[in-house]
């Protein structure tokens, strides 16, 4: 065997490596984080008695994203990216651990809160653009759509999983055993993202030149706008965090029911995701991505209009509405990342998460204020206009370059037999 065909091996046994390892290390530190977050919203709500108050924990977290990701972005494309999530992890389990330290020893749990979080959110503006890094140096240009369904799939499911478990918790056994569950979640992910190994050799430019298939899309992270992809994509991250900080609100004082109709909704949005990831290689296999990305997006905005208008209505909707936001999410995250060039992927994944924390912590503000002006509905309403208007005019601005670029794609289902 020669040389190159052994460096060949190596990389294809190292992205199957990664993919093993990366899912898992997605649920189990999304699992965690849901944990801390639920549990640090009920707490400060219940202090505070207001919206508004909810929302400023969600934009704690936010800040420090907007202003960090794009500095360390860049870094990330200088830096061992493996490494660097591995610190982040780590230093997370120690600010995290600190939290319920703090709690033992009397201090104010609202002020603790709005302190640990923000901290966490340091480290996760670095941790988000290195993990999406590593997975675009690690795993195979073929696989990034069949990886993205089930890291998606294990990152959401642990997020709102274990949010809906949280509520029950909340109740059961307070809020500080979640908190150390977080810290010890950290610690797991760092163990895991360890054990991916160093980055194979890659094989001679020249042997890579002969065996490519001409018509594969080689210039096209050059050529495809990534700008609009990427609005495209942090138009998701602006729901989630809006949506968080308006549905606790909507349940505990719109609809006037306990902490445990949080859990109930998060699971019900949760086998709506899970489903929703599962099928993504068969839908995908019937629509272009960016149809899917758009067409999604619609399809969860419409459940999201219909879900304040009774608790009945929203534990109705919300399976449907996780099912279309997986659509939506999944196919926006890999025509993102198959746009981005290796050594800029940091940087492009960076500058995503700040706008989409930017323009969400915009949108939280305002729609938090006029639900505590008016009543919450509207801020549901106001959310999906705002999404519905990003989603459409994206769209008709994407549809005709995408639409070229595909037909010189393999079609999806292609990724979903890949070896």
């Amino acid at each position: 065997m020669s040389l190159d065909s052994t460096l060949s091996t190596d990389a294809v046994r190292s992205s199957r490596l990664a993919e093993r390892l990366l899912v898992p290390a997605g649920f189990i530190t999304t699992a965690g984080n849901a944990f801390q977050i639920t549990a640090a919203a009920i707490l400060v709500f219940h202090a505070e008695q207001t919206t508004l108050a909810v929302g400023w924990l969600f934009i704690a977290v936010s800040i420090p994203q907007v202003a960090l990701a794009v500095l360390f972005g860049k870094l990330v494309d200088k830096v061992d990216r493996r490494m660097l999530c591995v610190a982040a992890d780590l230093v997370s389990a120690m600010t995290a651990f600190a939290l319920p330290v703090w709690l033992w020893l009397g201090g104010p749990a609202n002020l603790g809160s709005y302190i640990a979080n923000f901290m966490l959110a340091c480290t996760a503006a670095l941790f988000m653009p290195a993990s999406n890094g590593l997975i675009k140096e690690r795993i195979r240009d073929e696989r990034l759509g069949k990886f993205n369904s089930h890291f998606e799939m294990a990152s959401n499911a642990g997020m709102l999983l274990a949010s809906s478990l949280a509520g029950f918790l909340v109740i059961w056994f307070g809020a500080t055993p979640l908190f150390v569950f977080n810290s010890l979640s950290f610690v797991l992910s760092a163990v895991l993202v360890y054990a991916i190994g160093r980055k194979p050799a890659k094989a001679p430019v020249a042997e890579e030149a002969a065996d490519t298939d001409p018509s594969a899309p080689v210039e096209a992270p050059v050529r495809q706008p990534i700008k609009r992809l990427a609005l495209l994509y942090a138009n998701g991250n602006i729901g989630l965090m809006v949506a968080n900080v308006i549905l606790t609100t909507l349940i505990l004082q719109t609809f006037n029911q306990g902490a445990w109709m949080i859990g109930v909704v998060d699971a019900l949005a949760g086998v709506g995701f899970i489903v929703g990831a599962a099928a993504y290689g068969k839908v995908s296999k019937r629509f272009k991505g960016i149809h899917l990305a758009v067409f999604g997006t619609l399809g969860n905005l419409i459940c999201l209009a219909i879900q304040p208008l009774h608790y009945i209505a929203l534990m109705a909707a919300i399976p449907f509405a996780g099912f279309c936001f997986a659509q939506g999410r999944i196919a926006a995250r890999t025509l993102l990342m198959r746009a981005s060039p290796e050594e800029r992927v940091g940087r492009i994944f960076g500058s995503t998460q700040a706008l989409g924390l930017g323009l969400g912590v915009g949108a939280t503000v305002g729609l938090s204020a006029l639900a505590d002006a008016t009543t919450v509905p509207y801020a549901f309403w106001g959310l999906a206009i705002l999404q519905g208007a990003i989603v459409i005019g994206t769209y008709f601005s994407l549809a005709k370059p995408l639409s070229a670029q595909e037909k010189k794609r393999p079609a999806e289902v292609l990724e979903a037999t890949a070896a």
